[in-house]
């Protein structure tokens, strides 16, 4: 998203269903589905880091507080906004500059699936891996990174297909 005023409209339905339904889908103690991080990685690519950082904060205190999760949220959204410019140079490198969007009907599924999974993929397993407490049980945490990273990432794309395609892209 290019544009400010539908990403926040964006943002607030995002967060409006992550707190009201997929807070409270958990399939085993493994899978729960988080959706939030997509806000992070749409974003206005011309974003000044330190308010993307100050977003995602805000955006992980909030989750933190509604699920009660001491800051595991915090960390995993403040890592995935800090790392954000990098992997968003990596995939799309001219983004910032040329105000490119970066929905999957712009990028096409190849450069969305790759923006998306290293999104959500840092931000998973950063927050799996210190919810975990224990740090010899890394299979767990690659089994939980990995099958939250895939609903999740599912769940991502389905509702991205909605933004509609950028008549400047």
């Amino acid at each position: 998203m290019t544009r400010i005023g539908p990403w926040i409209t964006f943002v607030f339905w995002i967060i409006l269903l992550q707190i009201f339904v997929l807070s409270y889908v958990e399939v085993g103690g493994y899978l729960s589905p988080y959706l939030y991080p997509l806000i992070l990685v749409l974003a206005p690519a011309n974003m000044n880091r330190y308010g993307l950082l100050l977003l995602s904060g805000v955006l992980g205190l909030g989750i933190d507080l509604h699920e009660g999760s001491g800051g595991l949220h915090l960390m995993a959204s403040s890592a995935l906004a800090y790392a954000r410019p990098w992997m968003l140079n990596a995939v799309v490198p001219r983004a910032a500059e040329e105000q490119l969007p970066f929905a999957p009907q712009d990028l096409g599924t190849g450069k969305w699936l790759t923006l998306l999974f290293l999104s959500f993929g840092l931000h998973h397993f950063w927050l799996f891996v210190w919810a975990s407490h224990d740090g010899h049980i890394w299979s767990l945490v690659l089994v939980r990174s990995v099958l939250n990273l895939a609903v999740s990432g599912a769940l991502a794309t389905a509702i991205a297909w909605f933004i509609p395609k950028s008549s400047n892209g």
